[in-house]
């Protein structure tokens, strides 16, 4: 349920003062593994008198001052009065709680932006027609307009500028106007076929430059980010063809040559010795991944602080904002005491993944493997060593598929993880590919330990 205070904006105010309140309704974010709730600032268009106002009890308060001061005469609430700007306060506070318990049926805590349009469409619907008209209207736009008003991550802001830029070059291949309202059905297949087949481009410079085909899973994000953007058109107000909610009008996706490291394997990269240091700085921070099974963006959060005296580790998922308990593996203790508890910073996601690959190759994990993948209409089967199958993700599935082989009870390993369902899990680790094997005594793989709370 939310809570909500109101409070002056002008304290000091000699006539009259708006209201302002906090809304807390559960929104928080990790700082430090605490919680730093965050509530929506939200200014109302309740006028009030400071010195009528109680804040303990968040109300207005009748005015018993007596005063030779026209403005504190001015100002003097009567009964009457008094009670009809307290029903504002209520009504208000009551209009945002059903608010919430609507926004919330569905299990999903809205943004504070989602909830503020929300807000204004009650409180201050001119507002919210200004804003409409505004809002840009036509495609590009108001693709620029949503990039700028963002508050999500870089990554997520430069994969919006991604989308536009192949947008772009659709628009130009097909030599036509690209339009909201020409994003329906016949768009999404043509724009499939046009990512999926390689094509000429242009580089910033206008120079010819080939582009090559995407691939069925990368062509699949371009179709959510575009959805992203066409749902935010429509909540805007903007007229958009409703085939974007279709069923066909789906995020394609195929599945992919993700490999694991097993235990030996893991032990190749642990022992091997005379890597330059940015090299064994990035080795360090994937053998914590593959025994912890945390996020990429959760393993530098590791310290001193959050290692409990029952040997495991405790942190609060940045990703989730979830609490997450896992055992402490004896190899990620002694890289964390190499450290003094305090790991380097990593390289960017794409510089980690250029890094591990080399340690795998020196370490010599070149098992070979068989890749399997479409690009445009044509299917590439190739083997490769399996060293350039590395990433950063390996780490969290190898986390994932030993602690299952080695008997690490599913509801255990999904809780670090983060999977909902066991059978999400099992398409994780693609148990098909290992079900032939057998799993050794339970809790092998953490000496025997236990998962908890």
């Amino acid at each position: 349920m939310a809570r909500i205070s109101f409070y002056l904006t002008n304290t000091k105010a000699e006539s009259e003062s708006n209201l302002y309140c906090l809304i807390n309704y559960g929104l928080y974010k990790s700082v430090n593994n605490t919680k730093k709730y965050l509530p929506l600032k939200y200014y109302t268009d309740i006028k009030i008198n400071p010195q009528s106002w109680d804040k303990v009890n968040n109300r207005v308060v009748e005015s018993n001052l007596y005063s030779d001061d026209i403005k504190v005469q001015e100002v003097k609430y009567s009964s009457n009065e008094t009670a009809n700007i307290n029903s504002k306060i209520e009504m208000f506070e009551n209009t945002v709680k059903e608010l919430f318990q609507k926004l919330t049926g569905k299990g999903k805590i809205p943004t504070h932006e989602e909830l503020r349009i929300d807000l204004d469409k009650i409180f201050k619907p001119a507002k919210v027609i200004k804003d409409q008209i505004q809002t840009p209207s036509d495609l590009f736009s108001f693709i620029d307009f949503f990039i700028d008003k963002s508050v999500r991550k870089a990554n997520t802001v430069k994969s919006y500028v991604t989308l536009k830029n192949n947008l772009l070059d659709y628009q130009r291949d097909r030599n036509s106007v690209l339009t909201f309202e020409k994003i329906d059905i016949d768009f999404y297949y043509a724009f499939i076929d046009y990512l999926s087949k390689p094509k000429a481009g242009i580089t910033k410079n206008s120079k010819s430059k080939s582009v090559t085909a995407l691939s069925i899973n990368t062509i699949g994000t371009r179709i959510k980010i575009l959805k992203t953007l066409l749902n935010e058109a429509v909540g805007m107000g903007i007229s958009v063809p409703s085939d974007f909610k279709k069923k066909s009008f789906k995020k394609p996706n195929e599945e992919t040559t993700s490999i694991y490291l097993n235990l030996s394997e893991l032990t190749l990269l642990y022992n091997i010795t005379g890597l330059p240091l940015y090299l064994e700085q990035v080795r360090d921070i994937f053998i914590i991944g593959c025994y912890t099974g945390l996020h990429f963006s959760d393993l530098t959060q590791i310290s001193k602080k959050n290692i409990l005296d029952n040997d495991t580790v405790k942190i609060i998922s940045q990703k989730t904002n979830k609490k997450i308990v896992v055992p402490l593996h004896p190899k990620v203790r002694k890289i964390l005491e190499k450290y003094n508890y305090k790991l380097p910073q990593p390289p960017s996601n794409q510089k980690f993944n250029d890094y591990i690959k080399l340690v795998a190759e020196m370490a010599k994990v070149n098992e070979p493997v068989k890749i399997e993948r479409n690009r445009g209409d044509r299917n590439i089967n190739q083997m490769t060593e399996k060293y350039n199958l590395v990433t950063s993700q390996t780490a969290r599935r190898s986390f994932a598929t030993n602690a299952f082989l080695m008997g690490v009870p599913i509801n255990s390993i999904i809780r670090i993880t983060g999977h909902k369902t066991e059978s999400s899990f099992l398409k994780y680790i693609k148990i098909s590919a290992v079900n032939k094997l057998v799993k050794t005594q339970s809790n092998k793989f953490f000496g025997n330990k236990l998962i908890s709370e």
